[in-house]
């Protein structure tokens, strides 16, 4: 029991990576007031926490229903981290307008988006 709790733990720590979490967290709402800050971050840990539940349940019944293979599913992943990894190795980025930028620093809620989901969650 022990075992299995310790393992799940690390998993899940793995998973959700808060230590690497913590700079883009600060950059994302650093700017905002502490109470706001911890409104934030509890929300995106209960989203992305509702979201791993429902697939840790589901997840093979919702592949199934799509008809995705968990071999498919494992490359079409390999596949897009390939794509992420070259674009990052040739430092190509699409440049971003001034409205953009701008939306960004003044989005009102982070907390699902980018937090939850893809950060936390993955």
């Amino acid at each position: 029991m022990v075992e299995f709790f310790l393992k799940s733990f690390l998993t899940l720590f793995v998973v959700m990576d808060p230590v690497g979490l913590v700079p883009v967290f600060l950059a994302l709402a650093g700017g905002r007031s502490p109470r706001e800050q911890a409104r934030i971050a509890r929300k995106a840990v209960l989203v992305a926490g509702g979201l791993l539940t429902f697939f840790f349940f589901f997840g093979r019944e919702l592949l199934a229903y799509l008809g995705i293979s968990l071999d498919a599913l494992r490359v079409a992943g390999g596949i897009l981290l390939f794509r992420i990894a070259t674009e990052m190795v040739f430092a190509h980025h699409e440049r971003e307008t001034e409205e953009e930028a701008k939306e960004a620093l003044e989005r009102a809620d982070i907390s699902v988006f980018p937090l939850a989901i893809p950060l936390i969650a993955g």
